[in-house]
C-alpha cells in the first residue's frame, strides 16, 4: 500500500505510524434479514433511472468512471501540469489503498450476498463471486470523495452527490445490501482523511 501498512495482529498504520481505528461495523451487528427486506423492496421497485445507474457504474472499472470527471475539474481550475499530475497520482494510490482494505475486511467476514441468502432475487447485474461487505465500489467512492474533495474544495457538493450515487447503484443492481455500500463510504472516507491529513502536512495545494 501507500499510505497505510500493515502492523502485527492485523491492525494497520497510517503515514505517520498511528495506529488507525476503523470506523466500520462488525457484521455481527448487523440486522441481514432487515437488510435482505430492504433490497428485495428495492429491486421490487427499481425506476429506469435507478436501473441505468446500476448498469453505469457496474458496467466498468469504477476509475473508468471517476478518472473523466477529475480530467473535467484539471480543465476547470488550471492548475497546470505537474500539480494535474500529483492530483492523480495521490488518487490512484488513494483508491489502490481503499481497495486493499476493502478487500482485507471482505475476506476478514465473509458475508454472503444479497441472492446467497434471498435465492429468488433477480438482479440487474450478474453477482460478483467474492464476498459482499463492505462494497469496494462505495469505499472506493468515499475514498474519492475525501481526496477529490480536499484538492477541489468548491466542488465538494457535487463530488459527494456523485459518489454517493455510485454507492447507491450497487443496492440498484441487487449486488450488494445496503449496509454493504452505507459502511463501504464511511470506511472509504476514513482512507481518505488518512490521506488528506498527509496532504496536509506536505502543504500540497488546493485548487479553487
Amino acid at each position: 500500500m501507500f499510505f497505510i501498512s500493515r502492523g502485527r495482529d492485523n491492525d494497520f498504520l497510517d503515514p505517520f505510524q498511528q495506529r488507525i481505528n476503523w470506523r466500520i461495523k462488525n457484521p455481527n451487528d448487523i440486522d441481514w434479514g432487515t437488510e435482505l427486506f430492504i433490497v428485495e423492496q428495492t429491486l421490487k421497485s427499481l425506476t429506469s433511472q435507478q436501473i441505468h445507474l446500476a448498469r453505469y457504474w457496474g458496467a466498468v472499472e469504477i476509475t473508468e468512471r471517476i478518472t473523466p470527471i477529475i480530467f473535467n475539474l484539471i480543465k476547470k481550475y488550471r492548475p497546470g501540469s505537474p500539480k494535474a499530475a500529483r492530483v492523480l497520482g495521490y488518487f490512484h494510490a488513494a483508491i489502490n489503498d481503499a481497495f486493499v482494505m476493502a478487500w482485507f475486511f471482505k475476506y476478514l467476514w465473509d458475508v454472503a450476498r444479497p441472492n446467497q441468502y434471498g435465492r429468488n432475487l433477480s438482479t440487474v447485474l450478474s453477482t460478483p463471486r467474492f464476498p459482499s461487505y463492505p462494497s469496494a465500489h462505495a469505499t472506493a467512492a468515499g475514498c474519492a470523495e475525501a481526496v477529490l474533495s480536499y484538492f477541489f474544495p468548491p466542488e465538494l457538493p457535487r463530488i459527494k452527490k456523485v459518489m454517493e450515487e455510485c454507492a447507491r447503484s450497487r443496492l440498484y443492481a441487487g449486488v450488494h445490501f445496503k449496509v454493504d455500500n452505507d459502511e463501504g463510504l464511511r470506511l472509504g472516507r476514513q482512507i481518505g482523511e488518512v490521506v488528506v491529513n498527509l496532504l496536509k502536512v506536505q502543504n500540497l495545494h488546493t485548487f479553487q
